[in-house]
């Protein structure tokens, strides 16, 4: 089994905090007459994003359940910035720099007049950003967007630091801890992958690990091409449960939980109820001793069985061609003008 980049994951972390500029509080720009200070207060982040960019603002809200983040942290998603914002600090995450959705909310950010920060490997998104003087952080290539998480992740943590949102410089080697606990346990992970073998995938996951889930749900889709299902506890205990009762061919349950999560004898209650109708669900563990460490070993941990599952099926994990014909259609309509 190839596991791709995945070996190259704690270099990858270490290369890319590099490229965070360390006075990157002094910088201003003026765009279309606005004086942009980056030196000011803020009162939130707005992280925006898609696909294997877009989960790091996944994982860094499953962070700041454990961790005192200063202000809160919102994920976009989508082509547009929320409407009710007030300082925000803008991260615009884009691995190709070519994602139109993040282009755009990153215009509209800077037309606002809200602090922006690019994170990618180049395009579009790092020569708009460029020629206006916004901050770009470079980061190592891979060999496609969600095998560069940690480039992505680790110049996130730093800005945030940088910015007092939280600290996280006594945790970025727990989480390459956790990267490295992974990467020795690619049996445990084939053996998950056989049980999912000719199954739909239900993922279990406590709300302080919903990044977690999301990014095996992404990984399964991307890698293994895989439909799934990813249920968040305590939500998913007043409505995804009660699908229990009814016949569970082709599915197979995975639950997901750290030891220390805040959520442990919930989900342990909700795992009881789930065996008592006669399903078993697979249990994976995420090890760690910081949130950081057992959120990393996690997102290496199941995307390494993504990958095994996708060379059970003799599927090829990289390539992505619906995706890829959905962006040329978009363009084709002329839906988007950056």
């Amino acid at each position: 089994m190839n596991l791709l980049d995945y070996p190259r994951w704690p270099l990858l972390a270490r290369e890319s905090i590099l490229n965070v500029p360390i006075d990157i509080r002094s910088t201003r720009v003026n765009v279309e007459g606005k004086v942009i200070d980056y030196g000011s207060d803020i009162d939130s982040v707005v992280i925006t994003g898609m696909g294997g960019s877009g989960v790091v603002g996944d994982i860094v809200n499953d962070l700041c359940w454990f961790w005192d983040c200063r202000v809160p942290i919102i994920v976009s998603k989508n082509m547009r910035l929320p409407r009710r914002l007030s300082r925000p600090l803008v991260l615009a995450i884009s691995y190709s720099g070519n994602t139109v959705e993040t282009i755009m909310s990153a215009e509209e950010a800077l037309s606002r007049g809200y602090p922006v920060i690019g994170i990618t490997t180049g395009g579009k998104l790092s020569a708009i950003l460029s020629s206006k003087g916004v901050p770009v952080i470079l980061i190592p290539k891979a060999s496609a967007p969600r095998y560069g998480l940690p480039s992505l992740l680790y110049p996130t943590l730093i800005v945030l630091e940088r910015f007092g949102v939280v600290s996280v410089t006594n945790e970025l080697e727990r989480g390459i801890v956790g990267m490295e606990k992974a990467l020795r346990a690619v049996d445990e992970a084939s053996k998950l992958a056989k049980e999912l073998v000719n199954s739909i995938p239900v993922i279990w996951v406590p709300e302080s690990r919903r990044g977690v889930g999301i990014r095996f749900k992404n990984d399964l889709n991307e890698n293994a091409k895989y439909f799934s299902i990813v249920s968040v506890i305590p939500e998913g205990a007043h409505n995804d449960i009660a699908a229990i009762t009814t016949s569970q061919a082709g599915l197979r349950h995975v639950v997901i939980s750290g030891s220390n999560d805040f959520e442990s004898k919930y989900l342990d209650a909700v795992v009881d109820v789930i065996s008592s109708f006669g399903v078993k669900p697979l249990i994976v563990r995420l090890d760690g001793s910081t949130p950081l460490e057992s959120e990393m070993y996690g997102v290496t941990f199941l995307g390494i069985a993504t990958l095994a599952l996708a060379h059970l099926l003799n599927v090829e994990p990289v390539s992505t061609l619906p995706i890829n014909k959905l962006k040329e259609e978009l363009d084709r309509r002329g839906l988007f003008t950056v």
